[in-house]
């Protein structure tokens, strides 16, 4: 069995620790790729710089982002945040389709989000997620692990709160002047200090209309709903049997976001399903076969399995497909690729449920043989929507240094890169959690939030903030005639090709020399170069900032 500390997403939460039930599975290779991934989108999530901070935190915030060369930011859409009456139980009487009718000032965090991203250039992701307000959940007891904001949330209501939101964001939507003040304060099941509700990239489309609030064109829908703390129940008992409940609801959840966007223009946006956890209490492969209807045969479930599913019990594959639109015409599956204290390129020999980079291949195989059931096309692409490493120090309970986080997040954007299926990896978090508010010092639980950022809470850089800013990879680190030798410039302007030069020394005490020259030539500024390095010694990538007009260094690379 694997413990995990905290379901990903959630930092300062009062979530314990979370059963990772083993699922058997096979383990394959990353598959290979005949065009790399040279236009994968870049990613950063951090919830509690963006949507829980000031304005003049959140500028400052925003600024270093678009300085890292991120392309997008994604944020937490936290119903909750912007429902009227959130904590009564009672639904009030509202029109949840219309933005207006939201408390005043509900959206301000977010309009200041949007309209920033496009001054900079960037573009936003929301992912429409959790806690619902209290009266669009079952009423009952949810089970132990999960919340009252996560039981069985209403798919209608949602569906409207998620054509509100793409009404406000479609490019054409001016706020009245009375909507447009501070926060509404509203107080939710969990304070606000507890919760992060966690085609190449355009930037935040300008509005069709003068004085609208920036367009919004990349979605997710939920968050890892594989997690108890994010969906519950995980599981039902139908006739004497336990069954997956989880997807059955995500499924639900994922039609009704889905129509509330498409309702409001977003049909052809950037829309993603399931943002799945790599492991959690319904492992992903048990996960996306319940969420597709399919058996362990990967043919569509028919008869009492269908019905103990909520698929169709005739096993039609075009009614499936006519009733799920969202689940095979949206723009891709969205996965969180986490591998804890462990390199990238490693799976959990004990536990191979987990789907991380690593054996992203079998996630890949089993999306494809789902499509292939339902004679739809394969090749479903997958965007990886948060991932990185806690460091220690500062969290004494993990085992992955500083140095193997600047190098892990490098070798896996390596992978992700030679894998032409992603189309974006998500670095989770900027700056690390402060430990948990009203747990004792130096406990577990004290630590059982994300220390998974580039930057130590205080701000200090951590080695891992230069190794994102300017990634280098050597996949075979020995000298030779032909090394390749991989990375990426990401705050370059991509508007035209890029130069780095690949330095070279012999020993960590002597003086670098220039190798050669290698150029971007592709959309994202990525370098790919075989370079003859005749010895062992040391490699790093230097790149002149045209901004700060000095000269930025990629980590240093030992070559045997």
């Amino acid at each position: 069995m694997f413990a995990r500390v905290l379901v990903c997403g959630f930092r300062r939460s009062t979530l314990a620790l979370l059963l990772i039930v083993v699922a058997v599975g096979s383990v394959w290779a990353l598959p290979a790729s005949a065009q790399a991934s040279s236009t994968q989108t870049s990613i950063l999530m951090d919830d509690d710089q963006l949507i829980y901070a000031s304005s003049a935190h959140v500028k400052q915030v925003m600024e270093e982002i678009a300085a890292l060369g991120i392309n997008t930011v994604k944020v937490s859409m936290v119903w909750a945040l912007v429902a009227p009456d959130a904590n009564s139980t009672k639904e009030p009487s509202f029109d949840a389709t219309n933005p207006n009718a939201y408390p005043n000032g509900a959206w301000s965090r977010y309009d200041l989000v949007v309209k920033l991203a496009q001054e900079l250039n960037m573009g936003v992701y929301f992912q429409l997620t959790g806690p619902a307000p209290a009266w669009a959940v079952a009423k009952g007891n949810p089970p132990a692990g999960g919340h009252s904001w996560s039981y069985e949330p209403n798919p209608r209501e949602f569906e409207q709160f998620a054509e509100a939101v793409g009404t406000r964001y479609s490019g054409s939507f001016v706020p009245p002047s009375n909507k447009s003040g501070s926060a509404s304060g509203i107080t939710l099941p969990l304070p606000v200090t507890g919760l992060n509700l966690d085609n190449p990239l355009v930037s935040s489309t300008a509005p069709t209309t003068p004085g609208a609030l920036p367009r919004v064109e990349w979605w997710g829908i939920w968050n890892e709903p594989n997690e108890i703390g994010w969906l519950s129940p995980q599981v039902r008992k139908v006739d004497h049997h336990w069954v997956p409940y989880s997807p059955v609801l995500d499924r639900q959840l994922t039609d009704a976001g889905y129509a509330g966007l498409v309702a409001t223009g977003h049909g052809s946006d950037t829309i993603l399903i399931a943002e799945t956890a790599s492991g959690g209490q319904t492992q992903p492969i048990p996960f996306v076969r319940a969420y597709y209807c399919v058996g362990s045969s990967w043919r569509p479930l028919r008869g009492s399995a269908a019905a103990a599913l909520d698929c169709p019990t005739s096993g039609s594959p075009s009614k499936f497909v006519a009733e799920n639109p969202g689940l095979f015409h949206s723009a891709g599956f969205a996965h969180h690729p986490y591998s804890f204290d462990q390199p990238p390129n490693l799976t959990f020999k004990t536990n191979p449920g987990i789907i991380m980079l690593a054996n992203l291949g079998v996630f890949e195989r089993a999306l494809d043989r789902i499509f292939h059931a339902y004679d739809q096309p394969t090749g479903f692409p997958l965007y990886l929507t948060e991932w990185g490493y806690k460091t220690n120090p500062p969290n004494p309970f993990v085992h992955t240094s500083l140095t193997e986080q600047a190098d892990w997040l490098n070798e896996g954007e390596y992978m992700t890169y030679n894998d032409p299926r992603v189309k974006a990896l998500a670095q989770f978090l900027l700056v690390d959690d402060t430990p948990r508010q009203g747990a004792v010092p130096g406990t577990l639980s004290y630590w059982s939030t994300f220390q998974t950022g580039l930057l130590y809470a205080n701000g200090k850089a951590k080695p891992s903030y230069a190794a994102f800013r300017l990634p280098i990879w050597v996949p075979d680190a020995h000298s030779g005639p032909a090394v390749t030798v991989w990375g990426e410039l990401r705050p370059a302007a991509h508007a035209g090709d890029q130069v780095a030069t690949l330095e070279f020394r012999t020993s960590s005490l002597g003086q670098w020399s220039n190798l050669r020259s290698i150029e971007t030539g592709n959309p994202e500024g990525y370098l790919l170069s075989h370079v003859d390095i005749p010895q062992g010694g040391q490699v790093r990538l230097a790149w002149p900032d045209p901004v700060s007009n000095e000269i930025d260094y990629s980590r240093t690379v030992d070559i045997k």
